[in-house]
């Protein structure tokens, strides 16, 4: 399906663009503008290769969205890239303000970064300002990238401290009483140090009305970027960053009893402590719709994330060395009901700590008259994460939450890893390059973790002998390692096109399954995934109008995939983490830009993914083999237009989108679980600012997010068959906002 994709692409791009490409029609080139004369498409600079290149120079697939187009499409949370990246999906989790990046339908294996060095989703999700540009790189990386990743890598770029004085103050109102405001100011200390500083408070009313508790989804947000870049003479560059933020929120809303059919009183359950009160509640919920809630409990959600990051760079001729550090730390605490009524169901505490210690250090140079470019590092992390759960389960009303009522279960875990890595590209000719690359790593994984029933009683596996009853702890120790690879060739058949194909391989490493009463289970292996990758980029024009087009397409392989599932082992079923699936994948994107005149400015991308499961066995539901991948639609589309007007002071910028998602799972057991499917759904954005308001500093804009005030969701999860409800968490209703800012 891949080769047909790219076969088809390839066929139709050269049948429009030959004549302009290759010059084949004398006529139709003659009657062309000269090409200084045409309109022409803004350049992208990227990183996707660990230095700044043409986006179109670039033999990986890679999506890059400039400063421009991030303030047009008025980007403020991580949800808001699905719209702009083909084949990204974004969830945001129940138990938490975190998001999880999917790319390709991998989900497991998307790592972002923050000035060159892996950040944490709550803090990248806080920093969507003051940014260069956001870059996706599909596929798996790690001969190039410190930290190995299966699905791909979001690189989030601030921009850097310049040598002039400049900065802007902005304010942003909106619906649902939004209050935003942003401050930056460059400062060049002297002739080699600069600094940037940068802070952002919001601040949003709840969109979920509550009628017997605080109103759910407000924010209150603040965040601080600090950059210093220090340039002592010509050989030697320091860039730092220190990122903080804090979040003081209301949890998202899991509306319940909106699912098919009549709610009831959980069969499973011996005795219903509710009565027909569930049943009620259940079912007064649905009446209420999905932005009224009832839920008599003092939700909160906080996070306090903070980084730092360092980048010592050192040009000594032929070859430079780099030191990237990056240092992080997060809490965060969420207490929250998993239903949206008045009943103690599932109330639950979730805790978490974390930290992470990064170091890389490269070594990039040339050989053979620079045909040879080179590029080996060795890279190291250090993890750290203490979680705590406690939960409430079917408790009578009114039942307090406390060690003597609550299942609880946590403890810590580490992980260090430890990876070298080597690439080098040849230049056969001056158009034709071949690329080798591979990586070794290993990683050593630790945990201890306890689980207790209501009253403190332990509940862990006491035949175990990783367990020690008396502390009531399990410790697992797993050591993975692997040797992963990318191979390429890329050919410049023109000097606007550009042709690739690659083969890589990438791992996860192992876990754990405490709770198990076998060690033979509690181990879990590692991953893998080998893809194969084909693409061409190409800058031509029609009749005169330069279009820029994109394509890629991919297969891939993905083994020993660990999922959470259920097995019989000796006469029993087990519910865990195992490597308990197979899966062949395949899709392709497409992305074009155009400009039929100078004004106005036309966008398109389409991604299509297939992702069902090989093999994937349940013991509680049989074999579930046809399973979609959770978190990867079908398809994505996004289509925008922006158009430019000239004032005789200042500049209008107009620009309106739509981007379509279709239906996707947010678990991977969905053929008989429908509501662990959401619907596809459309969203329409729209944006207007005059720049340069009197020929002035000063701009002002107008936005609107979700203009059909379409319902999506961002989560579900299907509990019916157990406890008689699902959950469903939902995108913001239509928003809408000023903004005006000063620049200097």
């Amino acid at each position: 399906m891949a080769r047909h994709l790219l076969l088809a692409g390839a066929s139709a791009l050269a049948l429009i663009s030959a004549p302009s490409i290759f010059g084949l029609d004398a006529a139709h080139a003659q009657a062309q503008p000269p090409k200084e004369e045409q309109a022409k498409l803004d350049e992208i600079v990227v990183v996707a290769r660990r230095s700044e290149e043409r986006l179109q120079d670039v033999p990986l697939s890679v999506t890059g969205l400039s400063a421009e187009v991030l303030e047009s499409r008025t980007i403020t949370t991580g949800t808001d890239l699905q719209k702009l990246i083909p084949t990204l999906n974004v969830g945001v989790s129940i138990f938490g303000g975190t998001q999880q990046f999917s790319l390709r339908g991998v989900r497991t294996g998307v790592v972002s970064y923050l000035n060159e060095a892996p950040v944490d989703g709550v803090l990248a999700d806080q920093m969507l300002w003051d940014l260069s540009s956001i870059q996706a790189v599909s596929g798996p990386q790690g001969t190039l990238f410190g930290k190995n990743s299966t699905g791909g890598a979001v690189l989030f770029v601030p921009n850097r401290p310049t040598d002039e004085l400049e900065g802007y103050v902005e304010g942003r109102l909106g619906r649902f009483n939004l209050r935003e405001g942003t401050a930056v100011v460059n400062l060049p200390v002297n002739d080699m140090l600069a600094l940037r500083i940068g802070a952002r408070v919001t601040k949003r009313d709840g969109i979920v009305n509550n009628l017997t508790g605080p109103d759910l989804q407000a924010q209150d947000h603040q965040s601080l970027r600090v950059s210093a870049l220090l340039k002592p003479n010509d050989v030697l560059t320091n860039y730092t960053t220190f990122n903080y933020a804090h979040r003081d929120d209301t949890p998202y809303a899991q509306i319940s009893g909106s699912g098919a059919g009549t709610p009831s009183c959980p069969a499973a359950l011996p005795a219903c402590v509710y009565g027909p009160s569930y049943a009620n509640e259940l079912a007064a919920q649905r009446a209420r719709g999905i932005r009224t809630v009832s839920i008599p409990l003092d939700a909160s959600q906080t996070a306090s994330p903070w980084q730092l990051t360092n980048v010592l760079s050192g040009n000594f001729g032929a070859l430079t060395a780099k030191y990237i550090f990056g240092y992080q730390k997060n809490k965060d605490r969420q207490f929250t009901s998993q239903l949206s009524i008045p009943l103690p169901v599932i109330i639950g505490l979730n805790q978490n700590k974390t930290s992470l210690q990064t170091h890389e250090l490269q070594l990039l140079g040339s050989a053979f008259a620079d045909r040879l470019t080179w590029v080996t590092g060795l890279y190291s992390s250090a993890s750290d994460v203490d979680n705590f759960n406690s939960y409430l389960l079917f408790a009578p009303v009114g039942t307090p939450h406390n060690n003597n009522t609550t299942q609880q279960t946590g403890g810590n875990t580490t992980t260090d890893s430890r990876a070298v890595y080597a690439q080098g590209t040849y230049a056969v000719t001056d158009r034709l390059n071949l690329t080798a690359g591979a990586r070794y790593t290993e990683d050593d994984v630790k945990t201890a973790q306890h689980g207790y029933s209501p009253g403190l009683k332990c509940n862990l596996p006491a035949a175990l002998p990783s367990v020690n009853i008396a502390t009531c702890t399990q410790k697992i120790a797993a050591k993975t390692d692997a040797l992963t690879y990318n191979l390429s060739v890329d050919f410049k058949a023109s000097d606007d096109l550009l042709l690739y194909a690659t083969t890589r391989k990438g791992y996860n490493a192992g876990g754990f399954n405490p709770n198990i009463n076998d060690p033979d289970l509690e181990v879990v292996r590692p991953e893998f995934i080998t893809d194969y990758e084909a693409g061409l980029k190409a800058d031509w024009s029609l009749a005169g109008m330069p279009v820029r087009t994109n394509l890629s397409t991919f297969y891939a392989k993905y083994k020993d995939i660990q999922r959470t599932t259920s097995l019989v082992f000796d006469n029993l079923i087990v519910t865990g983490n195992f490597n308990a699936a197979e899966a062949t994948i395949y899709g392709g994107q497409i992305e074009v830009l155009a400009r039929p005149v100078e004004p106005l400015t036309l966008q398109a991308s389409y991604g299509y993914l297939h992702t069902k499961y090989d093999s994937f066995q349940n013991a509680l539901l049989g074999d579930v083999t046809g399973n979609k991948f959770a978190q990867a639609p079908k398809d994505t589309l996004n289509v925008s237009a922006t158009y430019r007007h000239a004032l005789p002071s200042g500049e209008l910028v107009a620009n309106v989108s739509y981007a379509h998602i279709s239906k996707v799972a947010f678990a991977d057991d969905n053929l008989t679980t429908p509501g662990n499917v959401a619907p596809g759904y459309g969203l329409v954005d729209a944006r207007l600012d005059w720049k340069k308001v009197g020929g002035g500093n000063v701009d002002l804009g107008v936005y609107v997010k979700n203009a059909t005030d379409e319902e999506y969701l961002l989560n579900t999860t299907d509990r019916t068959s157990r406890f008689g409800f699902d959950s469903r968490l939902y995108g913001d209703p239509r928003t809408y906002g000023v903004e005006i800012r000063y620049a200097f």
